[in-house]
Formats: structure tokens, sequence, C-alpha cells
């Protein structure tokens, strides 16, 4: 089953943070992940604005590959870099059927 990571990101450097970017999509695309969605210039509509300029949402064929991805060695040896260049709030989600009515 699929799973999703979402995250809320908070550029602090943009050359870093692009640099970043740069760096994470190959590393991830090793695990399957594919870009479902960027979302800038957010609005908050309820609860306190957090500060996130950004939102990306990547999917990963399942949980065990969206993990493996984010504790590989490869992956680590960018931490640092992103944490340099962005604060980012990242959550990981395993998809599930949607019931008929939300």
């Amino acid at each position: 089953m699929p799973a999703y990571m979402m995250s809320q990101v908070a550029v602090r450097n943009q050359e870093k943070f692009q640099s970043y970017l740069a760096k994470t999509q190959p590393i991830a695309a090793k695990y399957g992940a594919k870009p479902v969605a960027l979302g800038a210039q957010a609005k908050t509509l309820n609860g306190e604005d957090d500060g996130h300029q950004m939102v990306f949402v990547i999917e990963f064929p399942s949980m065990e590959q969206l993990e493996a991805w984010h504790q590989s060695d490869e992956y680590k040896s960018i931490v640092a870099l992103r944490e340099e260049g962005s604060r980012q709030h990242m959550v990981a989600y395993e998809a599930q059927a949607v019931p008929q009515r939300f």
C-alpha cells in the first residue's frame, strides 16, 4: 500500500535548501518516490500559523520504502544540509481506503 511523506517547509537559506533538494530527489527516487504535490504560499484556515512557506507531498510504494529512504546512510548524509537550509516538519502516512462519506 502506498505511503506519503508530507513536509512543511520554512526556508532559512535558499542556496542550501536548493542544494538539499537537488541531492535528496535522486536519493528518494531510488526508493520509488514520486512527487505528488508542491503547495506554496500557505493560507492558514484554522489553528496557528507556524511560519512554513510550502508543503511537499511525496508518494512511496510502501511505508517500508519510505522508512528505508529516511533511514538510509545516503539520506542521512544530507540531513545537516536540510537543517541548515530549512526548518521542516516531516510526517509519514500509510494510505488507506477512503470511506464513501468523509
